[in-house]
């Protein structure tokens, strides 16, 4: 079919690197993603897990949940923003290095609990 590609080299590794971690391990942070944010229809689909199993591929479980306790402190990403929109999904929250990292940040500037103030999104 022209004018139509497949996925991108990016996706292509994002699904290696899942398919090297434990349906267990993708199961125990989306659980607690749908926990965090008190989710009742949330469904682990493909492209979710292919973002979660590639996260904990590159930082493990614990650092994961800690970009989950990040994002669920940061008064922009929970809606208290000039859109009242919550950015709370789990895809967007382990997208990429940046992602994981910046919302770690937030989780540990905080001391690791409690609210971030100075939110720097």
């Amino acid at each position: 079919m022209p004018g139509k590609r497949g996925p991108s080299k990016v996706t292509l590794q994002k699904r290696a690197n899942a398919a090297n971690v434990s349906e267990t391990d993708i199961a125990t942070v989306f659980d607690f993603w749908v926990a965090t944010f008190q989710k009742k229809r949330a469904v682990m689909d493909e492209k979710r897990k292919t973002v979660i199993g590639s996260a904990i591929h590159y930082y493990g479980l614990d650092t994961c949940m800690d970009a989950i306790r990040g994002c669920s402190i940061s008064d922009f990403h929970m809606g208290r923003n000039s859109r009242n929109k919550k950015y709370n999904d789990i895809e967007l929250i382990l997208r990429d290095a940046q992602h994981v990292e910046k919302f770690c940040e937030i989780w540990e500037s905080a001391g690791g609990g409690g609210t971030t103030g100075g939110d720097p999104w």
